[in-house]
């Protein structure tokens, strides 16, 4: 009787044992499942009163202003590459037509941003830019190291008229790069600057005749003067010729250019004549200068009006080898020799006196 009881009543407590351990895991996964719906509903809450404060105006906004900077990507693109397709010379802008025989390589009109990027594209202007920024940056190398050769031996007259003299070449490489690069922005801008670029050829002239003179006439300060006078007034009058507002024809532009350059051989006589020849060693030393430097400017000259080598096999130099990239070429190499010239001429000063001005014992 006993066995009988008390086999029940252990059943009966496993069984509800293990009932009351499933409630309770059930309790427990009901909480767990309750606890990640209020966060997620928490969360949906929080996105809609976001959405719900701003405004629908405010809305449509964003979406306009996404879709235009969208469409204004995609339009500055294609305008980009548009831009950079060069063009052959039937269909380039009529001012920028000066040389038949450059068949391709040109520039559409530009803006401003578009003309400076195009200093790193390969057109027909390419080598014309990059060969007098080259120059730019010759002689400011070339300035720096003067002056710190020239510290110690050269007067303070030398040193003025060398560094007058490369600031004028300095001037002059700039100008023209600038011209070369800013020409296709609009005929009047490729006009202005054209202007630019031949005043800083006169004013590298300019600097040729004045230093030359300046050390021709060392000993002789009436002559010197007078030379430096009249060479400055020719660069003014030449200079005034350019004023838009005359109307001067092209044509006596050029030969008061011309006359202006060749000037310079009547004081280099003077000077031979005045000195005696070659029997003066100061002759000796100058006169081949001089010579070199016209020949050096003369070759330049007749390639750039003769327009060779392009005029023999038109299209063939568009891009490298033109008659204007050789005029660039030569005209550095000018300058750079009359910068030598200049060095040769104060040392040969620093060694030997004028003669009034000579002490004897």
């Amino acid at each position: 009787m006993m066995d009988t009881t008390t086999r029940p009543s252990e059943n009966m407590t496993v069984t509800l044992t293990t009932k009351h351990e499933v409630a309770t895991d059930d309790n427990d996964n009901e909480t767990c499942c309750t606890t990640a719906k209020n966060a997620l509903h928490d969360r949906t809450q929080s996105l809609l009163d976001d959405l719900a404060e701003e405004k629908p105006d405010e809305q449509a906004r964003k979406s306009d202003e996404e879709l235009e900077n969208s469409d204004d990507e995609m339009h500055d693109e294609i305008y980009y590459e548009k831009a950079r397709q060069l063009l052959p010379f039937d269909e380039a802008p009529p001012y920028l037509k000066h040389n038949p025989y450059i068949l391709s390589g040109y520039r559409r009109n530009l803006p401003t941003d578009l003309c400076m990027s195009s200093i790193f594209w390969w057109t027909n202007e390419t080598i014309n830019i990059w060969s007098h920024l080259f120059g730019l940056f010759l002689f400011v190398v070339l300035t720096i190291y003067d002056f710190s050769v020239l510290r110690i031996q050269a007067t303070l007259t030398d040193k003025i008229i060398v560094g007058s003299f490369l600031a004028c070449f300095m001037s002059c490489m700039a100008l023209s790069s600038m011209y070369h690069t800013f020409s296709c922005r609009s005929e009047e801008d490729c006009k202005k600057y054209l202007s630019y670029d031949l005043f800083g050829i006169a004013l590298s002239l300019l600097a040729i005749y004045t230093s030359g003179i300046y050390y021709a006439f060392w000993c002789d300060s009436d002559w010197q003067m007078f030379y430096t006078i009249t060479v400055t007034l020719i660069f003014a009058v030449a200079m005034a010729l350019h004023i838009p507002e005359l109307n001067v024809d092209s044509n006596v532009k050029t030969i008061v250019f011309v006359a202006w350059g060749l000037y310079g051989v009547i004081p280099t006589i003077h000077w031979t004549i005045k000195n005696g020849g070659f029997d003066n060693p100061l002759v000796n030393v100058l006169l081949p200068r001089v010579f070199g430097m016209y020949a050096i400017s003369g070759v330049a000259f007749i390639i750039y009006i003769t327009k060779i080598p392009e005029r023999f096999l038109a299209g063939k130099f568009d891009y490298i080898g033109h008659s204007h990239q050789w005029w660039h070429i030569f005209v550095v190499l000018a300058l750079y020799y009359w910068h030598n010239s200049g060095l040769v001429y104060i040392e040969y000063r620093l060694n030997h006196a004028c003669p009034n001005k000579m002490k004897f014992p």
